[in-house]
C-alpha cells in the first residue's frame, strides 16, 4: 500500500465500520433485548419516585408504577427524541405524587415530607399552593428534573457504548470472513497467516473510523494532491 492509496484505504474500512452498524440494526429485530440496553438506569430511578401507595394500590387520576415503566421502556425502544422522554418521564412521576406516597418520595429526593405532603394534599382538592409550598414544590419540581437528566443521559451513554462495542465485533467479524476469502487458503492455514491480523486490526478500526470516514479520507486525499503538487 502506498500514500496515494490511504484515502481510499481509510474510505474501505469506514465502509466496513458503517456496514456493521447497519447489520446491527437489522438484527435488532430478532435480539430485542438490545434496544433494552441502558434502560435498566432509568427503571432504577423512577421506580424509586413513584412508590405505590401503602394499600398497594396507584393514587388516584394516574398510571400505576409497572404502566409507567411500560410506557417509559415503550419510548426508549423506539428511539422518541430524549427531551420528550423526559418530559413524559416527569409528567407521569408528577401524576403519581399523591398523599400516600409523598413521604417516600421526600425521603428519596431530600425534600420536606411534610410540605410534599401537603402539596399532594393541595393538589388533589383543588386548594392553591401557599408561598412554602410552592417553594417546596418548585425545589421537588429541580430535583426531579436533575435526577431524571442524569439518568437519561448516563443510560444514553451505556446504550451508545454497547452498541459500538456489539458493532465492533461485527465488523471483526466481517474483516475476518473478508481477508479469508481473499486469502484463497483454507482456514487452519489462514488462522496461521499474517492475513487474520490485518483484518481483525481492520475489523478493530472500522467502527471508530465510520462517522469520520468520508472527511478524513478527503482530508488525506488533500494532503496527497498538495504533496504531489510541491513535488512538481
Amino acid at each position: 500500500m502506498n500514500v496515494s492509496s490511504l484515502p481510499q484505504v481509510v474510505s474501505a474500512i469506514g465502509g466496513l465500520g458503517t456496514a456493521a452498524f447497519g447489520l446491527l440494526e437489522a438484527v435488532k429485530p430478532v435480539m430485542p433485548w438490545i434496544n433494552h440496553i441502558g434502560f435498566g438506569r432509568i427503571q432504577k430511578t423512577v421506580t424509586c419516585l413513584t412508590p405505590n401507595e401503602p394499600t398497594a394500590r396507584p393514587p388516584l387520576n394516574a398510571l400505576p408504577q409497572a404502566n409507567i415503566l411500560d410506557t417509559l421502556l415503550a419510548n426508549w425502544v423506539n428511539g422518541t427524541d430524549v427531551s420528550s422522554q423526559k418530559a413524559i418521564a416527569k409528567s407521569l412521576i408528577k401524576l403519581h405524587l399523591s398523599e400516600g406516597n409523598s413521604a417516600s418520595i421526600a425521603a428519596g429526593m431530600n425534600v420536606d415530607a411534610v410540605l410534599l405532603t401537603q402539596v399532594a394534599q393541595n393538589i388533589v382538592s383543588g386548594t392553591p399552593l401557599n408561598q412554602q409550598q410552592s417553594d417546596a414544590y418548585a425545589r421537588f419540581d429541580l430535583i426531579l428534573t436533575a435526577m431524571l437528566d442524569e439518568s437519561y443521559q448516563h443510560a444514553d451513554q451505556v446504550y451508545r457504548n454497547w452498541t459500538r462495542g456489539l458493532a465492533a465485533l461485527i465488523a471483526v467479524g466481517l474483516g475476518f470472513l473478508g481477508g479469508w476469502t481473499l486469502s484463497n487458503l483454507d482456514l487452519s492455514h489462514y488462522l496461521s497467516s499474517p492475513y487474520v491480523g490485518q483484518a481483525i486490526l481492520i475489523g478493530v478500526l472500522a467502527t471508530p473510523l465510520a462517522p469520520i470516514a468520508k472527511d478524513l479520507s478527503s482530508a488525506l486525499t488533500t494532503a496527497v494532491n498538495a504533496m504531489q503538487f510541491v513535488k512538481k
